[in-house]
């Protein structure tokens, strides 16, 4: 008697990847939705699990979310947590006074989860109900072959499957956009950690940027013992905000909530002043709210939405993206002694060792003294000029488009990316930032298991 087993390509194995893999498993096992399934999960750097954000190799590297929000599993919300508290060897990288649940791990050990995470489903595989092979090569085409699709390698090997899932993260870095002369010393990728273990205790340095890459930097510095100037500017010279130890909630109703800009910020700024006046705190506000954003951002007019990419994006992202309140008094205190400043404005040009800088709403032009400069921008928010060979390929092809505002693949509501007709696909798939024309909020780990799970309910229904 043949098996049906359903075959499912997934590019990418940092976050979204690895936990698409281990929802499919989770779901298979307990659901008993089929016999067999297949998974390729394919990852051209070989670092299944990771991503970028938890490829860093420093204990003091913090998740910026608490223990209890970073569970793989939409159903499971305390897994993490139950993993932390099962693994002994790691208690000492933990913070003593707190429950699990309330840590904020290092990402170093979230990598350790992930990576046990796929460990488990090879192991688990006793029976052949669910195979992992974790391709270490580069999906470089995708071709559909009637109800099918063929993955092309890198390494000319041709992988026919049932669907195909995009998991391929955050765009790559933005690059400078001002000029920068051949003896400054830069450090061009955020993400490569090592990076600043290159600078000399004594060197200045500007970082271009001032949110959480900035802050992994700064701490790298400050842990090897760096004594010299660190300057951090960004257009607005704004910080993520820390977390908070207030516990009231707050809920939200959708349907009293304006869809125009506007109107929508001035909202949540009075629901934020009354919980506040009750003792509560704006922070369960924005986590309120969150909930509410992929519904929200699909009812927003174009022109809303290019008005907050504009002008409000910032101010977003320093309440929404928080960190521990410990590493907020750091910043604090390296500002306050002086070795740290951060400066609102943009960079005219960078050469012969020094940094012209156009102050924010003024007509100063301020000159620092640099050895260092440092990509801190993050991902690019447009992904007009993808530059991989899969996604160009893809819109060539006309089997997939940009969203109005090039910052994703134009997807149904389930993922499904939309071909160049703005019909749905039945194949190809995409989660996590690829995802983000629909709902904006794609690229933190709440958001992401959600997406994983409901695609991996829907595959394995198919």
């Amino acid at each position: 008697m043949k098996i049906n087993t359903l075959r499912i390509g997934v590019i990418g194995a940092g976050f979204s990847g690895a936990a698409l893999a281990a929802c499919l498993h989770k779901l298979n096992y307990l659901n008993h939705h089929r016999a067999h399934i297949e998974i390729f999960l394919c990852e051209k750097r070989g670092t299944f699990g990771l991503g970028e954000a938890y490829s860093t190799p420093y204990p003091f590297h913090l998740l910026n979310v608490r223990a209890n929000d970073m569970s793989v599993f939409e159903d499971q919300p305390g897994h993490f947590a139950e993993w932390l508290k099962l693994n002994h060897d790691i208690k000492d990288s933990l913070d003593k006074d707190l429950p699990f649940g309330e840590q904020f791990a290092p990402r170093i050990l979230y990598g350790k989860y992930m990576r046990d995470l796929l460990r488990n489903i090879q192991v688990a595989d006793a029976e052949g109900k669910c195979r992992l092979h974790m391709e270490e090569t580069e999906v470089i085409d995708v071709n559909q072959i009637e109800n099918q699709a063929e993955l092309v390698l890198a390494d000319r090997r041709r992988i026919t499957v049932d669907k195909v899932v995009i998991a391929s993260g955050n765009s790559q870095p933005q690059g400078f956009p001002f000029p920068v002369s051949g003896d400054v010393k830069l450090a061009k990728n955020p993400w490569d950690y090592r990076a600043p273990e290159q600078i000399d205790q004594r060197e200045p340095v500007l970082i271009v940027g001032t949110g959480l890459s900035m802050i992994d930097t700064v701490l790298t510095l400050h842990h090897q013992g760096h004594e010299g100037k660190i300057y951090a500017l960004s257009r607005h010279g704004l910080l993520p905000l820390s977390h908070s130890n207030n516990k009231a909630p707050a809920k939200l109703n959708a349907s009293e909530m304006p869809r125009n800009l506007r109107q929508l910020m001035r909202y949540l700024r009075a629901h934020s002043k009354e919980l506040m006046k009750s003792g509560g705190d704006w922070r369960a506000i924005i986590n309120a709210f969150r909930l509410h954003v992929p519904q929200i951002w699909a009812q927003t007019s174009i022109s809303d939405r290019e008005r907050f990419l504009r002008h409000g994006l910032p101010y977003w992202n320093i309440h929404r993206h928080r960190v521990h309140s410990k590493i907020a008094d750091l910043l604090a205190d390296l500002q306050a002694c002086g070795q740290m400043e951060i400066i609102a404005g943009r960079v005219l040009a960078v050469e012969n060792g020094a940094a012209k800088i156009q102050l924010r709403h003024s007509s100063v032009t301020k000159v620092i003294n640099i050895t260092w400069l440092i990509n801190c921008m993050g991902p690019s928010l447009s992904v007009k000029s993808f530059n991989k060979p899969l996604e160009q390929g893809l819109l060539q092809r006309g089997l997939a488009k940009l969203d109005d505002l090039q910052i994703g693949f134009s997807v149904a509501a389930d993922g499904a990316l939309l071909n160049a007709a703005g019909q749905a696909s039945t194949i190809l798939y995409a989660v996590g930032p690829p995802r983000k024309s629909i709902c904006w909020e794609s690229g933190a780990v709440p958001e992401i298991r959600k997406q994983c799970f409901d695609l991996a309910k829907q595959l394995l229904q198919a």
